[in-house]
Protein backbone atom coordinates (compact mmCIF):
# COMPACT_ATOMS: atom_id res chain seq x y z
CA UNK A 1 0.00 0.00 0.00
CA UNK A 2 1.06 3.67 -0.48
CA UNK A 3 2.89 5.18 2.19
CA UNK A 4 3.48 9.08 2.05
CA UNK A 5 6.71 9.11 4.63
CA UNK A 6 8.77 6.19 4.60
CA UNK A 7 10.06 4.30 7.70
CA UNK A 8 13.55 6.07 8.91
CA UNK A 9 12.41 9.50 6.75
CA UNK A 10 12.78 12.75 9.25
CA UNK A 11 9.57 14.99 9.51
CA UNK A 12 8.83 18.17 10.36
CA UNK A 13 5.82 17.88 13.26
CA UNK A 14 3.06 20.45 13.27
CA UNK A 15 0.04 19.53 15.02
CA UNK A 16 -1.36 17.40 18.50
CA UNK A 17 -0.18 13.56 18.95
CA UNK A 18 -3.08 11.36 20.02
CA UNK A 19 -1.21 9.47 23.33
CA UNK A 20 -1.29 12.72 25.50
CA UNK A 21 -2.82 15.35 23.33
CA UNK A 22 0.44 16.98 23.74
CA UNK A 23 0.72 19.72 20.79
CA UNK A 24 4.38 19.87 18.69
CA UNK A 25 4.74 23.01 16.94
CA UNK A 26 7.43 22.59 14.34
CA UNK A 27 9.61 19.75 15.82
CA UNK A 28 11.56 17.18 13.94
CA UNK A 29 10.57 13.35 14.50
CA UNK A 30 11.71 9.95 12.96
CA UNK A 31 9.07 7.51 11.41
CA UNK A 32 8.95 4.41 12.58
CA UNK A 33 6.11 2.63 11.57
CA UNK A 34 2.29 3.40 9.62
CA UNK A 35 -0.73 1.61 10.67
CA UNK A 36 -2.33 0.71 7.93
CA UNK A 37 -5.93 0.41 9.13
CA UNK A 38 -6.10 4.44 10.94
CA UNK A 39 -3.37 5.28 8.69
CA UNK A 40 -1.22 7.10 11.28
CA UNK A 41 2.18 7.44 11.69
CA UNK A 42 3.90 6.41 15.03
CA UNK A 43 7.23 8.95 15.03
CA UNK A 44 9.86 9.17 18.09
CA UNK A 45 10.90 12.59 18.59
CA UNK A 46 14.77 13.58 19.55
CA UNK A 47 13.89 13.05 23.35
CA UNK A 48 13.02 9.41 22.74
CA UNK A 49 9.45 10.11 23.24
CA UNK A 50 7.02 8.39 20.76
CA UNK A 51 3.42 9.44 19.69
CA UNK A 52 0.84 8.88 16.95
CA UNK A 53 -0.08 11.62 13.92
CA UNK A 54 -2.17 11.74 11.52
CA UNK A 55 -0.46 12.70 7.88
CA UNK A 56 -2.03 15.93 8.01
CA UNK A 57 0.73 16.88 11.02
CA UNK A 58 3.94 15.77 8.97
CA UNK A 59 5.27 17.58 6.95
CA UNK A 60 8.65 16.01 4.18
CA UNK A 61 11.60 17.52 4.77
CA UNK A 62 13.94 18.26 1.54
CA UNK A 63 17.59 18.82 2.79
CA UNK A 64 20.62 17.01 2.77
CA UNK A 65 22.07 15.24 5.60
CA UNK A 66 17.71 14.44 7.13
CA UNK A 67 18.65 10.64 6.25
CA UNK A 68 21.87 11.24 8.79
CA UNK A 69 19.70 12.01 11.83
Amino acid sequence: MFSRFKKGEIVLVRGIGQNDQKCYNGILAKVIERDPYYKDYLMQFEDGSEDWLIPRYLLKLNWKGAEKW
